[in-house]
């Protein structure tokens, strides 16, 4: 389990690699494996891009009536939680930063504008279809990403910020087992 007081060396390190072992290929090859099941009975089978469609080899029939339907609704109950805490955490964030650039009040009400904000950007660009607001909010996305990347490089402290990446991925790559099974049954609220 993640050790180390706030705020030390340990810590920091500790933070760095449990975001790689979140963010990294563990959370990815488990969006791949759904991902590459859908591709398949889509493109391979001409399946509808459902969920249920990618069980017919083991439910059969029953993957098209009430079971695979039942299947596709908590899918979908699940992506939308999913997209919920994410858009609930991505606030919290974002609101922190702006505490932190602006001295922005850090609670609920400019919690709930950031979510109403980026809720209407989102159906505004998911109204104009693919190849106009996604697309043009993918490629800003992508820019501003570079842009963030670069002046932090140039910025920030450069040395520093390259060797803590290099130290923690290493982490990461040697502890990706024992991090895998972790289930911390010594914790105090275990």
């Amino acid at each position: 389990a993640p050790g180390g007081e706030v705020g030390t060396q340990a810590a920091m390190k500790d933070a760095l690699r449990y975001s790689f072992f979140h963010w990294g290929i563990s959370a990815w090859s488990i969006y791949a494996i759904v991902a590459l099941a859908l591709a398949y009975f889509k493109f391979r089978k001409n399946a509808p891009g459902l969920i249920s469609a990618t069980l017919y080899p083991i439910l059969g029939k029953h993957a098209k009536g009430p079971i695979g339907q039942l299947i596709d609704i908590i899918a979908v109950f699940a992506t939308v939680i999913g997209v919920a805490t994410t858009l609930g955490l991505g606030a919290q964030q974002i609101n922190g930063g702006l505490t932190y650039l602006f001295g922005v009040p850090n609670n609920f009400t400019v919690q709930f504008t950031i979510i109403i904000i980026v809720t209407i950007l989102f159906m505004l660009s998911a109204m104009s279809g693919l190849d106009k607001g996604i697309q043009l909010l993918s490629n800003v996305n992508i820019y501003v990403a570079g842009v963030l990347l670069i002046l932090t490089l140039i910025l920030g402290p450069t040395l520093f910020i390259m060797n803590n990446f290099t130290n923690s991925f290493g982490d990461y790559l040697q502890n990706i087992i024992q991090m895998s099974f972790q289930t911390a049954p010594d914790a105090p609220d275990a």
